[in-house]
């Protein structure tokens, strides 16, 4: 009897570990493989709102990605407007339920083809001078890209150009943390070496010519320099404030 009891917990042990076993998506993958993205859509929200598997950061990461790619194609842009704003937020979800960072490392190129996409965006809004409009699209980029230094020098010079002083100083001193911290940026995506430079030369125009301070603004240019000086654009910047 006992011998009994013993193979029926072995079985019902294996079965149940077999249940309990988190999804692979796999349905997803070959969704996705197959462009077929109103069914991806249906089926990963499904995983989004399951208890085996809301937590799981795979579901939004697809929602994220096929979003991102229905928002690049005229066809779906009528049906669904808000693609690229949904591709951002879920990807953001993604990121933070991704705790040890898998998704991300595995899915880059994906992390990195949507921050080039927002970055083109601020590109052109800081080209316009729309300040307002600007800090809303930071906000979009720290969704998913949060460690971004460029983008806080960004703000503060959005803000400063908004007269929101108290703000711009806040952001200020972050973005100043974050540079100190780091030590070198070998390691950093093309991408982001472009937005600290879109972030810096921003900031220190607002320095110059809203705080009238242009002092602080060579300090910073000197100190980034080391790591944009093969940049055309910054040297030229760099050259017309320095000397």
């Amino acid at each position: 009897m006992k011998k009994l009891a013993f193979l029926l917990f072995l079985v019902f042990g294996v079965v149940f570990k077999i249940e309990a076993q988190p999804p692979l998506y796999d349905d997803l993958l070959i969704l996705y493989a197959d462009g077929n993205w109103e069914k991806l859509l249906k089926q990963a929200e499904k995983y989004t709102q399951k208890d085996d598997s809301k937590k799981d950061a795979l579901p939004f990461f697809y929602l994220a990605k096929c979003n991102f790619m229905m928002s690049k194609d005229q066809a779906w842009t009528e049906k669904y407007p808000k693609a690229f704003n949904d591709a951002i937020r879920y990807a953001g979800n993604a990121i933070k339920k991704d705790k040890e960072g898998i998704v991300y490392e595995e899915n880059l190129d994906f992390f990195t083809d949507l921050k080039v996409a927002v970055v083109e965006d601020i590109k052109n809004l800081v080209e316009e001078g729309s300040y307002a409009k600007l800090m809303g699209y930071i906000a979009k980029l720290h969704r998913f890209s949060k460690d971004d230094v460029g983008s806080y020098f960004l703000k503060a010079a959005a803000q400063y150009q908004e007269k929101d002083k108290g703000g711009a100083k806040l952001s200020q001193q972050e973005a100043f943390e974050r540079l100190e911290a780091a030590e070198d940026i070998d390691s950093w995506r093309l991408i982001d070496k472009e937005m600290l430079k879109i972030g810096v030369m921003e900031y220190c125009n607002a320095q110059i010519n809203v705080m009238r301070q242009p002092q602080p603004a060579k300090d910073l240019l000197g100190k980034v320099k080391q790591w944009l000086e093969h940049d055309e654009q910054f040297m030229a910047y760099y050259d017309s404030i320095i000397n």
